[in-house]
């Protein structure tokens, strides 16, 4: 899969995926409505100062491992529709499935608190943990998609081992499949703080709903991207015999 065929299909599917599944996609953006209630409470768009003041307010802070929640949780829809393009294959709630994606889940919201309530909020810190954050989800791709469909061959480690020979292109490409929605969404939480007051919540409904389908192109592109991985280390991502199959089901990469 060349780069520009796995960003298409990370575009098309994360599309495919809102208009399939148009409740479970409201997930991310219910929650990040909620967020952005909790930043108007606190006065986080009175102006620009207000903004740099209350960047770190505590109950901003604490809500911040319920929005990464948000933003974790989706994938075991997002992955389960891409692997069969079946919506019902994709809201079932799989026991093994459950049981793996779980151990993501943890894992996943360890590093958010970590990175929230741990490191220093310097420009430093805050970029060295972003470089970070992003090789460790390079390298746990392949365990991001094997979770939510019950293979539990493939773990962390196994999931490093798969990802590491393909660190530089999935690390580009997740990068430029997140870019261009990161940017409007960057655009419009400025613009919600130096623009009109009339427009606060036009503009912050707006971001609410880019965000839910900004969260379907992370998961996406990662999807692709642990699946071309996959197959360029002759390793098959299936669902396991505990998780209900479809009638053409196949291994995601061989």
């Amino acid at each position: 899969m060349t780069f520009w065929r796995a960003l298409t299909a990370t575009y098309g599917g994360s599309l495919a995926f809102l208009v399939a599944c148009p409740l479970l996609a409201l997930v991310p953006v219910v929650f990040e409505l909620l967020q952005h209630g909790i930043e108007v409470h606190i006065g986080m768009y009175d102006s620009l100062e207000a903004a740099q003041a209350t960047e770190h307010h505590p109950l901003r802070m604490g809500f911040g491992m319920l929005k990464v929640a948000s933003l974790v949780v989706p994938g075991y829809w997002i992955v389960r529709y891409l692997a069969r393009r079946d919506p019902v294959f994709a809201a079932r709630v799989e026991p093994t499935a459950v049981r793996l994606f779980a151990g993501f889940l943890i894992f996943e919201l360890a590093l958010a608190a970590i990175q929230l309530f741990l490191l220093p909020p310097s420009a430093t810190v805050l970029l060295v943990s972003f470089i970070v954050g992003q090789i460790i989800g390079c390298l746990v791709a392949a365990w991001a998609v094997a979770a939510p469909l019950g293979d539990a061959a493939i773990g962390p480690r196994a999931s490093a081992a798969i990802m590491v020979r393909q660190l530089p292109w999935t690390l580009a490409f997740l990068l430029a499949a997140m870019l261009p929605l990161m940017i409007p969404h960057y655009a419009l939480g400025a613009l919600a703080i130096v623009g009109p007051k009339p427009l606060l919540w036009p503009v912050l409904i707006a971001d609410s709903l880019l965000v839910g389908w900004l969260a379907a192109v992370i998961i996406a592109s990662i999807y692709f991207a642990a699946v071309r991985a996959a197959g360029k280390a002759g390793v098959a991502i299936a669902p396991s015999a505990h998780v209900t199959a479809t009638p053409n089901d196949e291994p995601l990469a061989a």
